[in-house]
């Protein structure tokens, strides 16, 4: 055999070799995902996280789309989630304000299908209709289904496609973040959140 063709014998086995291990690796890792995304995850209409930590910080801002007309004007709007007091910490409730890279108090991570400030590192927890920064204790209060950070999403109750976080009106600065109807808050254009 020349030389070169044993060497484009190697070649293609290695590459065969290669494609086939890959291969399995692939349909291992999906066979895997699939499994996880089946046990883990609350199949719906919108996506839900996977149950970890998504390390990356966030703003969290009401979703703004071409024809909306907040507070009688049609132009773009940046209205952000943040905590009430300076140091979110226990108790702090959560209000819309103008959306800021430089205020600390408007980021949030996902943890678990919570949603964490990373200020103070304390839950969103929703009492009754009020919405609350408190310590991070695993309570169905303070699990939320709809969170993705690749599209819109409504910020629902864990289980409950009936209650969002919103405030059910045109936004403007310092209005109270609370649990309100998804249909009445759909009806004002202010059920859907995006990170941001």
């Amino acid at each position: 055999m020349k030389p070169s063709t044993l060497t484009q014998l190697l070649v293609a086995v290695i590459c065969k070799a290669v494609t086939t291990a890959r291969n399995e690796t692939d349909t291992f890792v999906s066979e895997q995902a699939e499994s996880f995304v089946s046990t883990q995850l609350l199949i719906r209409d919108v996506p839900v996280l996977p149950t970890r930590t998504i390390a990356r910080y966030f703003r969290l801002r009401l979703t703004w789309k071409n024809g909306y007309k907040w507070q009688g004007s049609r132009s773009e709007k940046w209205w952000c989630m943040r905590c009430k007091n300076s140091s979110c910490s226990k108790n702090s409730g959560i209000e819309i304000t103008k959306c800021s890279r430089n205020d600390s108090r408007q980021q949030f991570y996902f943890d678990n299908n919570r949603i964490r400030s990373r200020k103070s590192g304390r839950c969103l927890e929703r009492r009754g209709r009020s919405i609350k920064l408190d310590t991070c204790d695993g309570s169905r209060n303070q699990r939320w289904d709809g969170l993705s950070t690749r599209q819109p999403f409504q910020l629902r109750e864990a289980g409950s496609s009936v209650k969002c976080a919103s405030q059910h009106h045109e936004p403007k600065r310092g209005e109270v973040v609370y649990m309100t109807s998804c249909k009445k808050s759909r009806a004002s254009k202010t059920d859907l959140w995006n990170v941001y």
